[in-house]
């Protein structure tokens, strides 16, 4: 269909900022307020020194060897990169060794002399050690009093918006709106986006297939994926903004780079009914799961370049086949796993209602000759969820009414909007839940031995009993919340349908804090590599930026780390408690309210445990080899 001619455009209103109370101000602050406290608890952790013991009293007469000190060090007792410089230290033969934390070093003075063999000896991997044992009971005993003793203080969230109603139009600021209606955007950033998609390709193909030599690993399993989630917290969808692989799908279709589709190769068909839903993009992330997890291909960059070929191979099919963009609607792993954690997220694309309604013209919808219709099938004037927006900013385009704004708005705020809750997403909901802490358990020994326990068993190959157990864990969450859905509903005499698909999505900050914090592992203890990587991405023994042969250690120490991660499962933990009351409050607005939130207060403590049990595991680093 030809685009609507585009109408004049007027000049962009002075659009005043929301006035907010006190209570919204705090909430539009406190995902920043947060975020300053994680940075501000890892620039004190890298700020402290560690101390220094002697083996014998005879060692503080010597000169101690402190080669590494200010840069990396091994931990002779896991194996452990640390930073040197905060460490703490153990002297012992004239020999400084670094530990990541006090209990490595308390193990090394049990046994000296083995330890500082060993340490002659390069290691292949290492693992990390979890949670103390009296952080992780404090931990629970905190979230216990939150669920139960202070039940009523979440219960009485009522139904009524309250300070989740505070927004901040950040494109009140005339530049940024322009900025947002420039044909370069996202033009600029995609292109950037697609050009270090190629080199990883390139890399993943061609480049050395050590996964310490090589940045496709590193940068993908590390680096993005981990970056994606945090990401979510404070850009929502702003991935999709950028993604190389509709960038490059959409480019092909189109044959030019920006400006609206107009004339193209596609075919435009409907997306088939059977698929609609996102049922597909859940199917397609527990394929690359098993996939991850089964095959280890986040330790072969030929494989990783191949998965993410894979995934352009099915956007450019999509884009040549179907009308707008119906694979990043329905299909898309990645969309839809950061689409409904954007549900959390702290900005948001929104119309104004009162300038849309004398509209007569929906280019928003259509398109004009200033940009397309939504790609994804969102009518803006409607829209009031984050899940399906990618934040491409055609709308922007092509609204003549400069109606369209980006917002700052509190967190879970489209948690609490009213509305019809899909099967669809609730049912990725727990699947986000139990896989993410799948992920984590395969990296414990624990689940070495469950491995070989049901293959003894079952006489199955690991490939069979992997998947056995990767199923098996994939329902037993499901079972046990749908268990827990059917005692609210008979308790307060409501559709058990309803109970499970709301409650669902009060499972979503668990699911996404704990995956913050399991993330949270590889992003400071591993991520900091790519500097040495950078200069030789495809370990050719460049050197192109002077950085290759740095050691380069982890962001934080171990004990700075534990305190992130409890923090964020104990946020996460919050926001589904508030969640809960708030959804029990509109499922039993009369008497019955509590009765139905208790069995859901079971099944939150629950899973919040087992994110600390997770947590408290030793963990086998996935990019070991570097």
């Amino acid at each position: 269909m030809t685009p609507a001619a585009a109408p004049q455009r007027p000049a962009a209103p002075a659009i005043p900022r929301p006035r907010a109370g006190s209570a919204g101000l705090a909430a539009l602050l406190l995902p920043y307020a947060l975020g300053l406290l994680v940075l501000g608890l890892i620039v004190h952790d890298r700020g402290r020194s560690g101390s220094t013991v002697y083996v014998d009293a005879n060692e503080m007469a010597r000169t101690a060897t402190t080669a590494a000190a200010g840069g990396g060090a091994i931990d002779p007792v896991c194996g452990m990169s640390v930073r040197a410089s905060g460490a703490d230290k153990a002297v012992y033969q004239g020999r400084a060794f670094h530990f990541c934390s006090a209990y490595c070093r308390t193990a090394f003075l049990d046994k000296p002399a083995d330890y500082a063999q060993a340490s002659l000896t390069p290691r292949p991997s290492h693992t990390m050690r979890g949670l103390p044992t009296r952080m992780y009971q404090w931990a629970l005993v905190v979230i216990l009093v939150l669920s139960f003793g202070l039940m009523e203080f979440f219960a009485g969230g009522g139904r009524d918006a309250g300070p989740m109603a505070a927004r901040w139009n950040l494109t009140a600021w005339p530049p940024l709106r322009r900025a947002l209606a420039s044909s370069l955007f996202p033009l600029v950033a995609r292109a950037a986006t697609s050009l270090l998609f190629l080199v990883v390709i390139a890399a993943g193909l061609f480049g050395n297939q050590s996964p310490a030599m090589n940045i496709a690993p590193l940068l993908t399993w590390t680096v993005w994926w981990t970056g994606l989630i945090f990401a979510v917290l404070y850009l929502g969808k702003g991935w999709c903004t950028v993604c190389p692989w509709d960038a490059l799908a959409g480019w092909a279709e189109r044959l030019k780079f920006r400006g609206p589709r107009g004339g193209s190769l596609g075919l435009g068909l409907p997306w088939p009914k059977s698929l609609r839903g996102i049922w597909p993009a859940s199917a397609l992330f527990l394929a690359l799961t098993w996939v991850e997890l089964g095959m280890g291909i986040t330790l072969i960059p030929r494989a990783t370049a191949w998965v993410a070929l894979g995934m352009l191979g099915m956007a450019v099919a999509s884009a040549f086949l179907f009308e707008r963009k119906s694979f990043c609607r329905h299909a898309c792993l990645v969309g839809r796993v950061s689409g409904l954690y954007a549900l959390f997220s702290s900005v948001e694309v929104r119309a104004s209602r009162e300038t849309c309604s004398g509209c007569g013209t929906l280019d928003c919808w259509k398109g004009n000759t200033l940009g397309d219709g939504c790609p994804t099938f969102e009518y803006p004037r409607a829209m009031k969820l984050n899940t399906y927006c990618t934040m491409c900013a055609e709308c922007f385009k092509t609204c003549p009414r400069d109606s369209m704004s980006l917002n700052l708005r509190p967190w879970a705020s489209d948690l609490v909007v009213e509305g019809k809750p899909r099967a669809d997403e609730a049912a990725l909901a727990l699947v986000l839940l139990s896989m993410t802490a799948f992920h984590g358990l395969t990296m414990t020994p624990a689940w070495v031995a469950l491995l070989e326990t049901t293959r003894a068993a079952t006489g199955f190959s690991f490939t069979g009993a992997f998947t056995l157990l990767m199923a098996a864990f994939l329902i037993l969450p499901a079972l046990v919340y749908a268990a827990l859905a059917m005692v609210s509903a008979a308790w307060a005499r409501v559709e058990r349908r309803d109970v499970a698909l709301r409650f669902a999505y009060a499972l979503l900050p668990i699911a996404l804090f704990y995956h913050l914090a399991h993330n949270a592992e590889h992003f400071l203890m591993e991520g900091p590599k790519i500097l040495a990587l950078i200069s030789d991405p495809f370990g050719w023994g460049w050197n192109l930026f002077g950085t290759a042969r740095w050691a380069v250690p982890p962001l934080v120490s171990l004990e700075g780390l534990w305190r992130i991660q409890v923090l964020f499962v104990l946020v996460g933990h919050l926001y589904s408690l508030w969640i809960t009351a708030r959804t029990a409050r509109r499922l039993a607005p009369e008497c019955g309210a509590l009765a139905v939130q208790i069995p859901m207060l079971i099944a939150m403590a629950t899973f919040s445990w087992g994110s600390l049990w997770l947590l408290k595991q030793p963990m086998e680093m996935r990019i070991s080899g570097m």
